[in-house]
C-alpha cells in the first residue's frame, strides 16, 4: 500500500470521526436535559467545537484524497497549506475540547487555562508529535478522571467516558511515533473512542426517551 492510499484512509476516516464527534455533541444536549449534569454541557460544548474543526480539517484531505483518486498529481499533502491550516484548526479545536472536558471535571486556579496553550502563530505540521503529545497528556488525563469514577461507582456510564478517552489519548500517542501503519491505527482508535462516548450518550438519553 503506497502513502497515497494511506493519505487516502486518513481523510475520509478523519471525516467520519468528525461526523461522530457531531452526534455526541448532539446527544450529549439531550442527556444534559435528562441528567442536568454540568459535565454534559461541556461534553456537548466541548465536541461542538472539536467536530467543527475536524470538519473542516477532513474536509479539506477528503478534497485531496479524492484527486490523488482520480489520478491528479498531487504534492506531499502533510506540507501542503491548505492542510496544514486545516491541521492548526483541528488542534486547536481538539486542545479546546479537552481542556473545557478536564476543567469541568477538576478544581483548578484560574491560571491553569493559560498553561494548556502552546502558541499557534504559525500552521503546524500534519500530525506534529509535540502537538499530538499535548492531546494525549490530556485525552489520558481526562481517561483516568473518568476511570477513578467508575471505580467507585459513580456510573456504569463512566467506564464508557473512560474507554472512549483512552482510545483518543492512545490514538495521539500512535501519532507522536509516526509512520503510515501507526496512522491506520490511531484513526481506527479515534474511531472507536468517539464511537464508545457516542454509545454513553445515546444510552443516557434513551433512559429519558
Amino acid at each position: 500500500m503506497g502513502l497515497h492510499a494511506f493519505f487516502v484512509f486518513d481523510a475520509f476516516t478523519e471525516f467520519f470521526s468528525a461526523l461522530t464527534a457531531i452526534f455526541v455533541a448532539y446527544y450529549s444536549l439531550r442527556a444534559y436535559k435528562i441528567l442536568e449534569d454540568s459535565r454534559m454541557v461541556a461534553l456537548n460544548l466541548g465536541f461542538s467545537v472539536l467536530g467543527v474543526g475536524m470538519l473542516v480539517h477532513g474536509a479539506i484531505k477528503v478534497r485531496i484524497a479524492l484527486a490523488v483518486l482520480s489520478g491528479v498529481p498531487v504534492p506531499p499533502a502533510r506540507r501542503l497549506p491548505l492542510v496544514r491550516l486545516g491541521y492548526t484548526l483541528a488542534f486547536a479545536t481538539e486542545l479546546a475540547a479537552y481542556a473545557l472536558i478536564l476543567l469541568a471535571t477538576i478544581k483548578r486556579p484560574p491560571s491553569m487555562e493559560t498553561t494548556l496553550l502552546p502558541p499557534l502563530a504559525a500552521p503546524l505540521l500534519e500530525y506534529d508529535f509535540r502537538s499530538e503529545a499535548l492531546l494525549a497528556v490530556l485525552a489520558l488525563l481526562i481517561a483516568v478522571k473518568a476511570g477513578i469514577g467508575y471505580s467507585q461507582g459513580e456510573s456504569r456510564l463512566a467506564g464508557l467516558v473512560s474507554l472512549g478517552f483512552a482510545l483518543l489519548s492512545a490514538s495521539h500517542f500512535l501519532l507522536v511515533f509516526g509512520g503510515p501503519l501507526k496512522l491506520i491505527s490511531a484513526d481506527v482508535a479515534r474511531l472507536l473512542g468517539f464511537a464508545c462516548l457516542l454509545w454513553m450518550v445515546i444510552r443516557v438519553s434513551r433512559v429519558g426517551a
